[in-house]
């Protein structure tokens, strides 16, 4: 089945690399494509999984991306990153009850190390993925990773190429993939998979001189923040119902370097869904300030230019997870700045692997 898929996808890629040569010779300079297999494992975070699963995972990878000569001073610092989409074919460990996924997720490639013919590459990217195979009590009864058609899905990956001729590299690497519905619908473990890959990159065009730019020193200083966030959330409870899930965030980031910056920040939490799951999972009596769950978290973000990237790890106090007793959370930030002051966000809740609810809000920086 694989095979067949690949093929498809190299014909594609075939069409579209000849209608690319046809155009003119600036727009494919500095455009890559490149095509992956992927072999590995599904991660066994629960118990069911060792029973459900009885095969690897496998996936083939088609990706084209662009790696500029950089247009600000923020290219040389990220040693000139490259911008890109992947097309992603995936068996997930059974056919007949998880199925296979089809995946398009843009991402950002940087070049951590890079010496001669040889470059260490980090990947992320974060997209939407679709599912053959969901959660039905009557005919798929066991599938309670995946509740939705539409998912998303996030790549993590860490690559070794090197430059085998002029326009072809080869690489290895390892990487992780997160598959879920960000809560939109029960059930949803979600499932994560580790693999190994091996493949092939190809420049189209040509490779530009890069430009380089007269970097400022960086001044340090401190940020302050106030962020809302909204987003709906289906309950534990499987009941056809969503609930309205909100916080309020305060953070303190002393933006000591230009592109990383640490910081701590307090949340206020809001879960509309509380009553239902306590009546399911609880042993306690429903109050309204259950509804309520209070935390401090610390922030580590990484910036280029006005987008960036921000990893949470928080604690509840005061407060507390009163349903399942967490005593953590965790949260994954996009931010893009649309001004000095303001900025919007895409944000992912989790309680250590389970992906709790996503997230859209804006901010605004009180100290920019």
């Amino acid at each position: 089945m694989i095979r067949t898929i690949a093929a498809k996808i190299f014909l594609t890629a075939s069409l579209c690399w000849c209608s690319l040569l046809h155009g003119q010779s600036s727009y494919i300079d500095d455009v890559y494509v490149r095509a992956t297999y992927h072999a590995g494992v599904v991660l066994p975070e629960y118990t069911l999984y060792s029973y459900l699963v009885d095969d690897y995972s496998r996936a083939f990878t088609l990706s084209f991306c662009k790696r500029p000569p950089g247009r600000t001073y923020w290219a040389p610092i990220y040693n000139y990153p490259e911008f890109g989409l992947a097309i992603q074919y995936a068996t997930l460990g059974n056919d007949e009850i998880f199925g296979h996924e089809w995946s398009v997720y843009p991402f950002f490639n940087i070049h951590i190390i890079e010496g001669g013919k040889i470059s260490l590459i980090n990947q992320l990217g974060l997209g939407l993925g679709i599912a053959n195979k969901k959660f039905d009590p009557e005919t798929n009864p066991y599938n309670v990773a995946v509740g939705t058609a539409l998912n998303c899905h996030f790549n993590f990956e860490l690559n070794l190429q090197y430059q085998a001729l002029k326009k072809l590299y080869v690489y290895t690497g390892a990487g992780f993939d997160h598959f879920s519905n960000g809560n939109l619908g029960e059930p949803n473990l979600g499932i994560n998979y580790m693999t190994f890959s091996a493949g092939l990159k190809y420049l189209v065009g040509e490779k530009t001189p890069v430009n380089q730019f007269n970097i400022e020193k960086h001044v340090p200083s401190t940020r302050m923040s106030l962020v809302l966030t909204g987003g709906i959330k289906h309950g534990r409870s499987l009941k056809e119902k969503s609930y309205l899930v909100s916080a309020l965030s305060f953070e303190v980031k002393p933006k000591l370097w230009r592109v990383f910056y640490p910081g701590i920040g307090a949340d206020l939490f809001y879960d509309q869904s509380t009553q239902d799951e306590l009546s399911v999972f609880g042993d306690d009596t429903f109050e309204t300030i259950d509804n309520f769950k209070a935390g401090f978290h610390l922030t580590q973000e990484l910036v280029y230019n006005r987008f960036s990237i921000a990893l949470q790890e928080g604690f509840y106090a005061i407060l507390k997870d009163k349903v399942f007793g967490h005593a953590t959370y965790h949260r994954f930030i996009i931010r893009h700045q649309v001004s000095d002051r303001f900025f919007v966000q895409l944000s992912m809740k989790a309680h250590v692997v389970v992906l709790d609810y996503l997230e859209l809000g804006v901010g605004y920086h009180i100290k920019p």
